[in-house]
């Protein structure tokens, strides 16, 4: 390929000439986004940074009591940086696209036609001119032969148009005219898309997607067969396309997600010191907690000491909160609200939960081991009586129970785990896996019951045991029974596993009694049958982490699957009965072993994520009632077709509210005005129509369609 290109762009030197994916200005004709040969001419970027530079070292500031002067040149700096939040058609890379004259255009295809004569088909690849509009207002020219076709095609500015003014039956008997043939052996396909919500950022920097304005794209694609631009809604086909920006910062679902990449950290550094040994890692620059612009650092220290009085005060006032992971509430109505409760509230009253959710925003593993010890040591001081619920059955919960009921060996306890890092990680880390997983569950379980809970919530008055209904109905589901969308039922354990081997901080009490001790104490009568919990070992000397490397695979697919139900949620305005359809497509695409999505470190350094699937037509039969972001008319030939001219003829039609083609294309077809006009009424909404006119002919190259304008 490089051997055709290289001849033209040693004679066009000023011109970019070069391989690359399709632009979004030729995939919309081309329908295809595939490796092309592009020709345009790169536009010059203005120098504003130097200019503003040279105009400092000559206007200094003046501080003799002379009126100062605003300098808006940086205004011109972020004009060229910035994106615009309303949707476009074109990239934000093409706006350096730069047209060339139609003359030259046509002598750059002439040239690169012959070259492809002995080129297979396989070999070929077609190339595109981006032209500047003359007359005619042409504006993208194309080659794609080979050895045995003679292809070609070209971009034509139509005008604007109202959609109801297209007669779609009179451009039907054009095309049959001109090929030569009846009009029952034309086929029209018809697709459009509708632009829900957003703009995409997916071409920026991590930190600037984290950041960006919209955490994502939400865009309806329809295609039908009629002979119409009118949309027939309840028949087309509908495609879901969606890009969310996993990790958003505005995002709600970052309650579960911070879960995540700390766990991911964390298994990381455990994994690290399996293998070089504790003592390689230094605590204090080893990173759990990825700090990016615009991110708040939480005060862990004192959120600690809220949790501790917190616990306190239940302790003092005999008043116990209620257990288990909490996600609907009488003020829940949407999955959004229950993922923003879990945000700022948390989804358990477990002393140990609470706990993590502190944990997980430590920066580096010193503090994480910090914090904990802090807490560990006020709890073996007896003031509190930490909430344990029923179903939590990590080691660090038994830990907490058994340090506040008061331990003979707690200070050893203490001093053994400060000492040994990777117990103190992994005991947190267990938490915040059985917590993780709980909450992801908890989630897929309210949409397996959405039938039932859309019930109450649409009732207009919410009792009290309604809520407690509900909960208990998504505890029961959840713990045991009939569960589809449960994403964790595949999950097993791997050969690759990995264990951490450490030393069991717990002492043997040298008071405890022995087996006989005990069998003849008992015998006279001395003892009870009853032992005292605070002899049994605290914890086991090892924590099997095999498991959590498919589990941190299993969370990072299951919260793609989430960002896209709650942005489905909101942009498109549907429930949890309409949600969970959705929910089974995703899970099947991203939670299955062909899934895209491996690890959880593949999310955060590509944060945007895209995905199209079919939808029922009666979910958003709203949407598809308004006007389309652009229209797109594809006219051909019948399959086997023995009338008329013996080649192969398209004509793509594309209606759009905003141009095709980027800034430096468009000026020459709409010059912009900076006359601002009086608006009296509101105007109907045009359409800007381009025509793309495709012809190919076995073993004919000829040019003579560029200079007659494809007037055969």
């Amino acid at each position: 390929m490089e051997n055709l290109l290289q001849p033209i762009a040693e004679i066009y030197t000023k011109y970019v000439i070069e391989k690359q994916p399709s632009p979004s200005y030729v995939e919309i004709y081309s329908r295809e986004n595939k490796e092309i040969a592009i020709v345009y001419a790169k536009a010059k970027q203005s120098n504003t940074t130097a200019s503003h530079k040279e105009n400092n070292d000559k206007k200094e500031l003046d501080l003799t009591g002379s009126p100062l002067k605003l300098d808006l040149s940086l205004h011109t700096i972020l004009d060229d940086t910035l994106i615009s939040d309303e949707p476009q058609l074109w990239r934000k890379e093409e706006a350096l696209h730069t047209p060339i004259d139609v003359e030259q255009a046509r002598e750059i295809l002439n040239l690169y036609s012959q070259s492809c004569n002995t080129v297979s088909k396989e070999d070929s690849i077609p190339m595109w001119i981006v032209c500047k509009p003359a007359e005619a207002k042409e504006l993208l020219f194309t080659i794609q032969s080979n050895e045995k076709e003679f292809a070609r095609g070209v971009v034509t500015y139509e005008g604007s148009t109202l959609l109801e003014e297209v007669d779609v039956d009179n451009i039907v008997q054009d095309f049959a005219s001109q090929e030569q043939i009846s009009e029952n052996l034309v086929t029209v396909s018809v697709d459009c898309k509708y632009s829900i919500s957003g703009v995409s950022y997916s071409n920026l920097t991590v930190e600037e997607q984290l950041n960006a304005p919209h955490g994502g794209v939400t865009e309806l694609y329809c295609e039908w067969s009629a002979k119409t631009l009118l949309i027939p809604f309840i028949s087309c086909k509908v495609q879901l396309e969606q890009e969310v920006t996993i990790g958003h910062l505005a995002s709600p679902c970052n309650a579960i997600w911070k879960s995540v990449t700390a766990l991911h950290n964390i298994n990381q550094l455990l994994v690290d010191m399996t293998a070089a040994g504790p003592n390689s890692i230094n605590l204090e620059t080893a990173i759990l907690r990825n700090i990016i612009q615009g991110m708040k650092r939480p005060n862990n220290s004192k959120r600690l000491n809220n949790l501790l009085n917190e616990t306190e005060t239940y302790t003092y006032t005999a008043e116990c909160p209620a257990g288990g992971c909490v996600c609907v509430t009488e003020d829940t109505s949407s999955l959004r609200q229950c993922m923003s409760a879990m945000s700022a509230q948390g989804s358990s009253n477990d002393f140990t939960y609470k706990l993590w959710d502190i944990l997980r925003d430590c920066e580096t593993a010193e503090e994480l081991i910090t914090i904990l010890m802090q807490a560990l040591k006020f709890i073996s001081s007896g003031k509190i009586r930490p909430f344990i619920d029923v179903n939590n059955k990590s080691y660090l919960s038994k830990l907490v129970l058994k340090l506040s009921r008061g331990h003979s060996q707690t200070a050893k306890v203490l001093k053994n785990l400060r000492s040994s890092p990777p117990q103190a990680l992994s005991l947190v880390a267990q938490v915040g896996v059985e917590k993780t997983m709980w909450e992801y569950t908890r989630v897929m379980s309210l949409l397996e019951h959405s039938f039932f809970i859309a019930g109450i919530w649409n009732t207009d008055a919410r009792s009290h045991e309604s809520i407690e209904q509900i909960n208990q109905t998504i505890q029961d589901m959840t713990m045991g029974g009939d569960f589809t969308l449960n994403p964790f039922e595949t999950i097993a354990t791997t050969e690759n596993s990995i264990r951490i081997d450490a030393e069991s901080f717990c002492i043997d009490d040298p008071n405890e009694l022995t087996v006989d001790d005990f069998a003849s104490l008992k015998k006279h009568g001395l003892v009870s049958e009853k032992k005292d919990v605070n002899e049994v070992p605290l914890i086991a000397d090892e924590i099997d982490i095999s498991p959590w490397k498919n589990l941190l695979m299993k969370f990072a697919q299951v919260h793609v699957c989430l960002e896209h139900l709650y942005r489905a949620e909101m942009c498109l305005r549907v429930d949890f009965a309409q949600l969970k359809p959705i929910a089974s497509k995703l899970l099947e695409h991203y939670a299955s072993e062909k899934s895209p999505i491996k690890t959880v470190g593949q999310l955060m350094s590509e944060p945007a994520q895209k995905i199209s699937l079919p939808i029922a037509n009666n979910i958003v039969q709203d949407h598809l009632k308004k006007s389309a972001f652009w229209y797109r008319m594809e006219l051909k030939k019948k399959p086997n077709c023995t009338e008329g001219l013996s080649r192969e003829c398209r004509h793509i039609y594309v209606y759009s509210q905003q141009p095709v083609f980027p800034p430096q294309v468009w000026q020459h077809i709409e010059p912009p005005s900076e006359e601002v006009a009086e608006v009296t009424t509101v105007e109907e909404l045009k359409y800007h129509c381009t025509k793309y006119v495709n012809l190919n002919n076995q073993v004919s190259r000829k040019l003579a369609f560029l200079e007659q304008r494809l007037h055969a």
